[in-house]
């Protein structure tokens, strides 16, 4: 993997493909560029394709404080130019998805378009099972909120969180990704990101979505970290030009329907990346 420093934070990148737009992967939290793996395959012949490991996961540094939306969006925007991709892709999961639709609606100059899969606001979070751990930790004060973000999660914490995120059974089994994801990730990249919810709280409104780039939404109807139901509500504000529900998926379904979400990722970014067609006012001009 390679490294950018972001305000002496080494973060952890992986790149593949050297020609065609660029598209970057944004993980959920607790997990690691790593998901991406199938997506990863299939686009770097034909994209320029970045998967991030977010600070306090993967093989990035794991820093003290700065879990918050502010900052991750400041992260993305920096790599962004550093890499002078001023055009690119973005496709998120659940954090993932609020990093690129937050910094599409910033820096609309920056992104072509957007992926959104599972995405987390504060609604659609807690009236998940995430909300249940928001309120808890949002109610420590803040001396007990240390204590616990010193905790590093054990292995068996984090494949308990991980099977969360699947609805089969089988698909967790066989996913390969399970075992190098159950390291662990310090407790304090949980806490400050649940702690930081009620930044989360502009991604459910969208009175500004005309001026935003294309933006397709993918869920798992079976989700149990965030609410499908809340999704569809969230779906009405966006307005996405394309709206996607896999049923039998949960919170990670780029790896339990692995060919579904590649085809409608490549499908949409083909889409996007496509030569604007003249019009007939540009054919009578010429």
């Amino acid at each position: 993997m390679e490294n950018f420093e972001f305000d002496g934070i080494r973060i952890a990148y992986l790149q593949h493909g050297d020609e065609g737009p660029a598209v970057v992967f944004l993980h959920n939290a607790g997990s690691s560029h790593l998901i991406w793996t199938p997506q990863i395959t299939a686009l770097a012949g034909r994209y320029r394709v970045y998967a991030l490991d977010l600070p306090g996961y993967g093989s990035s540094d794991q820093p003290a404080d700065g879990f918050t939306l502010e900052r991750y969006t400041e992260l993305v925007r920096r790599f962004l130019l550093a890499h002078e991709l001023t055009d690119a892709g973005l496709v998120g999961n659940c954090l993932g998805s609020a990093i690129s639709l937050t910094l599409a609606r910033r820096n609309p100059g920056l992104v072509r378009a957007v992926v959104a899969i599972n995405p987390l606001t504060e609604s659609t979070a807690m009236h998940g099972d995430l909300g249940a751990l928001a309120r808890i930790t949002r109610g420590l004060p803040t001396l007990g909120a240390r204590i616990l973000g010193g905790w590093h999660t054990p292995k068996w914490f984090a494949r308990s969180t991980i099977r969360s995120w699947f609805f089969s059974g089988r698909a967790y089994r066989e996913c390969p990704y399970v075992a190098p994801l159950s390291a662990g990730f310090p407790a304090r990249a949980l806490v400050g990101l649940v702690r930081d919810l009620s930044a989360f709280t502009a991604l459910d409104h969208w009175p500004d979505r005309d001026q935003l780039p294309p933006i397709c939404t993918i869920w798992g109807t079976e989700n149990r970290i965030l609410s499908a139901a809340a999704g569809r509500t969230l779906n009405a504000q966006l307005r996405p030009d394309r709206a996607e529900w896999l049923d039998r998926s949960g919170h990670v379904p780029m790896l339990e329907r692995a060919p579904e979400v590649t085809a409608i990722v490549t499908g949409f970014f083909a889409e996007a990346f496509a030569p604007a067609r003249p019009t007939a006012q540009d054919s009578a001009r010429s």
